[in-house]
């Protein structure tokens, strides 16, 4: 599961120059060498120096080059706020009741009724 940190740069900012100068650092293999580490994540870029990256991180990295992935629910990669919550919600009644046959059904209304 997979969830991706963003930098952007806002219409106006009041230092553009600076604010395009930071991404252009974040985005570099030096910037997210240094970055991600630290952060306990791994970079979106393939050419990573993979040693930067132990124990999770290096299981992590090789399985972002190898592994079909999947974004997070909870994080809005792949749903909207309002599908995530109805997912939240039926979740949370199963774990109660532990009706599989309600659990199905709240989470393909959730779908359905998301929009997306």
């Amino acid at each position: 599961m997979w969830l991706s940190d963003s930098f952007t740069l806002p219409k106006g900012a009041p230092n553009r120059d600076g604010a395009v100068a930071w991404l252009k650092v974040a985005a570099s293999k030096e910037g997210q060498d240094a970055f991600n580490p630290k952060k306990g994540s791994i970079p979106a870029r393939k050419d990573a120096d993979t040693s930067l990256y132990t124990d999770y991180l290096a299981d992590a990295l090789k399985d972002w080059g190898s592994n079909k992935l999947a974004g997070s629910i909870q994080h809005g990669v792949n749903v909207n706020d309002a599908w995530r919550v109805s997912i939240n919600e039926a979740v949370g009644l199963f774990h109660g009741d532990k009706d599989v046959a309600a659990l199905q059904a709240a989470l393909a209304e959730a779908a359905k009724s998301s929009g997306q």
